[in-house]
């Protein structure tokens, strides 16, 4: 287990609260970089928050070399990264409604640059692909594919404004300091009528209330800083000036693996943890029925939102 972290306080993002009623405590079952535990909040408004929470210092311990987003290849092997490659083909399609030829495309925690890659490769016509990344390894890996970076946490990125007219935030608002600052700023970078989509855990999900006080996947901690329901999301959203599109579920069967993983891992069942795997193609399949099935009944525990740019561009003061 790692060394103790620097902390600092967190708060609502809905409300700025650091008042509410404890949800959830563990420590980084996943990675074992820290051996502090960490707490989940809710607050009386709905928002869910940890506090405290890994201070800006502690960013290069939390998020280690083998982090699973900075070389995807590497992690998921060949039969798991075609799967993998197949459901973000799926993504694109779901963008190309909101593309042009030569639209300016933002993917923000932009990791490996798999997304960007695949925009590039599967869109018909050409796009200027850009991401934002403060790894090393990320950096590295999507400036190898030829698309430029904008290096830092988002936080501290400075973008031009009314420039994009598509950004994408797959699996990364829960990991920002403050997520009302980091969607303003995005309401500014986008053109007028640009679009953003948000992917995002879901604790309203029937795993996230299985395994709610300790081991839920989704919780990822201590790097998920807020987490948010259905309806937590679209006020966040809509309380940053951008209006909401659509809202749904998504499939993600990772999920139920890490939480499994992370029960044996608190129970010292660690050599059958190794074989609980998010990549291991023998648990993602009956994981992905599971969700398949999830999906059509309920909200699964993740969830995508599209939110549009206000007419002018700009977010209300």
């Amino acid at each position: 287990m790692g060394r103790s972290l620097a902390t600092e306080s967190g708060r609502c993002a809905l409300c700025g609260s650091t008042e509410g009623t404890l949800l959830a405590k563990g420590y980084d079952f996943e990675y074992l970089t820290t051996r502090d535990e960490f707490s989940f909040w809710r607050c009386n408004c709905g928002g869910i928050y940890l506090n405290p929470r890994p201070a800006p210092s502690a960013l290069p311990t939390i998020y280690p070399e083998n982090y699973y987003s900075y070389n995807f290849q590497d992690k998921l092997g060949p039969l798991v990264m075609r799967f993998k490659s197949l459901t973000e083909r799926a993504k694109v399609a779901a963008y190309t409604p909101y593309l042009r030829p030569q639209a300016r495309v933002l993917d923000i925690g932009c990791g490996d640059g798999h997304v960007l890659r695949q925009l590039d490769d599967h869109y018909h016509e050409p796009l200027r692909l850009e991401g934002v990344e403060f790894s090393e390894h990320g950096i590295t890996a999507t400036q190898a594919l030829g698309y430029n970076v904008h290096v830092g946490p988002i936080e501290d990125v400075d973008l031009p404004a009314g420039a994009f007219d598509l950004v994408i935030m797959n699996q990364l608002i829960e990991h920002v300091r403050e997520p009302q600052a980091v969607l303003r700023k995005i309401a500014k970078a986008l053109a007028p009528g640009g679009h953003l989509f948000i992917e995002t855990p879901n604790v309203d999900s029937f795993d996230a209330r299985l395994f709610r006080n300790r081991y839920w996947g989704g919780y990822h901690l201590p790097r998920h800083f807020h987490l948010f329901d259905t309806l937590s999301l679209g006020q966040v959203v809509e309380q940053a000036g951008l209006k909401t599109i659509s809202q749904k579920p998504l499939v993600c069967p990772q999920f139920w693996i890490i939480s499994l993983q992370n029960w044996l891992k608190d129970r010292g069942a660690t050599k059958l943890a190794k074989w609980v795997s998010p990549f291991s193609p023998l648990l993602l399949a009956p994981a992905t029925l599971i969700e398949l099935i999830h999906q059509r009944v309920s909200w699964t525990s993740n969830q995508q939102v599209v939110a549009q740019a206000t007419s002018e561009g700009q977010p209300p003061p």
